[in-house]
């Protein structure tokens, strides 16, 4: 068994922009695992525990979807929180485009097959902290209305990657399975 997701790495551009950000973040006296610079990604798909017989399907359907996907830009904009703002347990920069929506909804669609969709929506976000308890939850919920509207650039998106993720005591280490470049 191999546990999978399908996502698109951030641009070394954008990370640049999100930096001060998560900084800014870590200073806050509230409970936070921060997502690491080098690990944030858009997860298009969570696949969980896959057999490995499974993999040579998962790597056709996503070549096939990604031969019919045109590279495209998405504006990375807004800071926003899962669940509602009473109990944050992630906060996330969201995506201002709908290309991103649409390779979500193909590659969800096209894997079914391992995994049911667990939402009725899909709502493209960039994980950046995962929130621990409800230490500090007032000046979450500030950092948050303070950095809403922020713009933190735009990126090319013209790949989605195949990973395995191996959960560590230090943290998840993520390895490229196949990447899946669109034409």
């Amino acid at each position: 068994m191999k546990r999978l997701f399908v996502a698109v790495l951030v641009s070394e551009e954008a990370k640049e922009k999100i930096k001060p950000l998560l900084s800014e973040l870590s200073k806050t006296s509230a409970d936070l695992k921060l997502v690491s610079l080098s690990h944030l990604h858009f997860t298009l798909k969570f696949l969980g525990d896959v057999d490995k017989k499974q993999i040579p399907e998962i790597e056709e359907r996503l070549a096939g979807i990604a031969g019919k996907i045109k590279g495209f830009e998405i504006s990375l904009k807004g800071a926003g929180v899962f669940p509602p703002m009473e109990r944050i347990s992630v906060l996330w920069i969201g995506v201002e485009d709908s290309e991103l929506v649409s390779l979500m909804k193909a590659v969800n669609k096209g894997l079914d097959f391992v995994r049911k969709n667990d939402h009725e929506e899909e709502v493209v976000h960039l994980t950046i902290a995962r929130v621990k308890s409800s230490r500090g939850k007032k000046e979450l919920q500030e950092f948050v209305k303070k950095f809403e509207k922020k713009e933190f650039g735009t990126m090319k998106v013209d790949k989605m990657i195949l990973f395995e993720s191996e959960l560590k005591k230090e943290g998840p280490e993520y390895k490229v399975v196949k990447e899946f470049r669109f034409p």
